[in-house]
């Protein structure tokens, strides 16, 4: 399997104690977050202040969204064309001069969304190294649910312990829009999370966590079974 993967999907929810709506706040925010390099959104709409959003769009697929609601804040970056370490800094910006703005004075929990796809090695079709090699269900399927597969994986949730922070829900497909890629998507959910305006290095180290598991954990479990046929 190739050691390289290809991040497709970068999502952040930030959550606080819940505020009331400020339209005029968040207009003074999405210009503070236009005179920044790392957070700059090319349209706004706040005529639901409980839910202002700014965004960017470009090309066909490629999008990035701040979503504002009551309890949480949401930077998402949809076919993702920027490194992790940008969404680090984009994420952070949005953080800090939200806080600033909306009086957000600590962030309490954070969830981590990654998504992203391996090309396999020896494999030309994902859903039968998935379903075949991996789930070990060649001709166990077809007979029960009497159709075609178009999409087939297996999924794990893991708890947090003492060595290793935040739960984990772990998806593994196949990749709808490539045949020999299989998709991962890894979920983080950090909770007792206390991390001030003044200190928001606990999103990247969770960013890092989620990042690290895909690149090493994920990664080493699919290479396995990702072996010329004997």
């Amino acid at each position: 399997m190739h050691a390289e993967d290809r991040i497709i999907h970068f999502a952040t929810e930030m959550f606080h104690a819940p505020r009331g709506a400020n339209t005029p706040a968040l207009q003074k925010l999405y210009y503070e977050l236009s005179q920044t390099r790392s957070a700059q959104y090319a349209a706004s709409d706040v005529s639901n202040p409980l839910q202002a959003r700014f965004h960017t769009r470009k090309g066909q697929h490629t999008h990035s969204l701040a979503l504002f609601l009551p309890d949480r804040i949401l930077v998402l970056e949809e076919w993702a064309d920027i490194p992790l370490s940008a969404f680090q800094e984009r994420l952070e910006t949005v953080a800090s001069k939200a806080a600033e703005e909306l009086g957000i004075a600590e962030f309490t929990a954070q969830t981590v969304t990654l998504r992203s796809t391996f090309a396999l090695s020896h494999f030309s079709d994902a859903r039968a190294f998935l379903i075949d090699r991996v789930c070990q269900q060649n001709g166990r399927v077809a007979p029960y649910f009497q159709r075609p597969v178009s999409v087939g994986g297996i999924r794990f949730v893991l708890p947090e312990t003492p060595e290793h922070p935040g739960q984990l829900n772990v998806l593994i497909e196949s990749f709808r829009h490539s045949k020999n890629e299989v998709f991962v998507e890894v979920k983080g959910v950090f909770q007792g999370l206390r991390a001030s305006p003044l200190d928001l290095s606990p999103f990247k180290e969770n960013t890092f966590v989620v990042r690290n598991f895909i690149s090493s954990n994920v990664y080493t479990y699919l290479n396995q079974f990702d072996q010329s046929p004997a």
